[in-house]
């Protein structure tokens, strides 16, 4: 009853997978190089979590499962997943030849299980055949594991290089908050340690304990759920954000700061550099790199802020930042679009910054502004 119930959890999954592959791959509005591998990384979870569903259920026998149905999808999965992570977050950037080559041990699995099938079908197999492909399998199962491993170590350094370029504003694509994806990654490593394990316990207990592979399984298919809700949910955040991007000019300035006689010079350079260049967009922007860049001392620059301005730099900063997502929400054009857009662009860091400045200025949280804006409310 208990393995009926995992069983079930697992189709289930595998199902829904099925259906955010269509989506991914049908609809326009997720049309990217990125959602292309990103569904087939889906798909291929989905397809192996099937393929064991029906062995395991003993709704098929060991030999027409191998002479039919099993192909080798672990070792292509992390291949997916890699050109998904460099495909989203460096799209400009060429697929190097290097980098194709990941796919060639891939190839190689599935030629030969290709082979093994024309021998099955035709009735050619030699029974020393037949053994090999028995080892065989457990080498794919534990090149593949040790291949996702290092391809996980890889995925993880084009995540920390996406950052270190979007901290010093030379990324190609608009701001992106990355906790999600170290999640998933963190999860995909986490799955493989239970590989590991699985195939480590299957070579030294028999085949009889299926547990781990259990765990593995049922991990692949919340990884499923994830991955298709949260991938095309951040393709569909990116996307809005390079609309508003567009809309807002940056960095183009619309702020104009007024001379006054008497008011210090500094405070004039700071304003110019925050307001008008629009470098308050900018969620890496520290007191340390305006001072930086105003060759100013920075308590000196502090202390000016603090008496001319009358409020501290964070919040002066943030009231702007607020503003400028007030515009975006005003502006009907992106009534529907996610407030998680809106506050990337407006220059906050994270969803948590952004609902927590807002309320700090508007007395309400984004959300409560937005529906309390009138439908037919123009920009201001």
């Amino acid at each position: 009853m208990y393995r009926d119930l995992l069983n079930i959890l697992i189709l289930v999954g595998a199902i829904q997978g099925l259906i955010f592959t269509v989506v991914a791959l049908t609809f326009k509005k997720f049309k990217s190089k990125s959602t292309v591998f990103l569904a087939l990384l889906i798909l291929a979870f989905s397809l192996n979590n099937i393929q064991y569903f029906l062995w395991e259920m003993e709704l098929v026998d060991e030999e027409f499962f191998f002479g039919y149905l099993y192909f080798p999808y672990a070792s292509i999965s992390m291949v997916f997943y890699f050109f998904y992570v460099k495909l989203f977050l460096f799209p400009h950037d060429p697929i190097k030849n290097s980098q194709k080559l990941l796919f060639l041990p891939c190839l190689l699995f599935f030629l030969s299980t290709v082979y093994y099938k024309i021998g099955y079908i035709n009735d050619t197999l030699s029974l020393s055949t037949i053994e090999f492909f028995g080892s065989w399998i457990y080498i794919h199962e534990i090149f593949s594991v040790l291949f996702s491993i290092v391809l996980l170590f890889f995925i993880y350094k084009l995540i920390v290089k996406f950052e270190k370029k979007q901290r010093i504003g030379k990324s190609q694509i608009p701001r992106l908050e990355l906790n999600w994806l170290k999640i998933l990654t963190l999860i995909s490593f986490l799955l493989c340690l239970i590989w590991v394990i699985a195939i480590y316990d299957e070579l030294n207990f028999g085949s009889e304990n299926v547990t781990f592979y259990y765990i593995l399984w049922l991990g692949m298919s919340i990884t499923i759920y994830l991955l298709g809700h949260i991938g095309l949910y951040r393709f569909g955040v990116l996307e809005e954000q390079k609309k508003i991007q567009k809309f807002s000019g940056y960095p183009k300035p619309i702020i104009a700061v007024q001379h006054e006689l008497g008011r210090n010079e500094h405070i004039e350079s700071f304003e110019k550099f925050i307001k008008s260049e629009k470098n308050y967009l900018d969620a890496n922007l520290s007191l340390d790199s305006v001072a930086e860049n105003l060759q100013i001392n920075k308590s000196y620059l502090s202390r000016i802020i603090n008496m001319e301005l009358e409020k501290g730099f964070p919040d002066y900063v943030n009231e702007l930042r607020v503003e400028e997502a007030k515009r975006y929400m005003y502006n009907p054009e992106f009534k529907n679009y996610t407030l998680i857009s809106i506050g990337l662009e407006a220059g906050f860091n994270s969803k948590s910054a952004f609902n927590s400045a807002f309320k700090k200025f508007t007395g309400m949280t984004p959300s409560q502004f937005r529906n309390s804006i009138p439908k037919k409310n123009e920009p201001q």
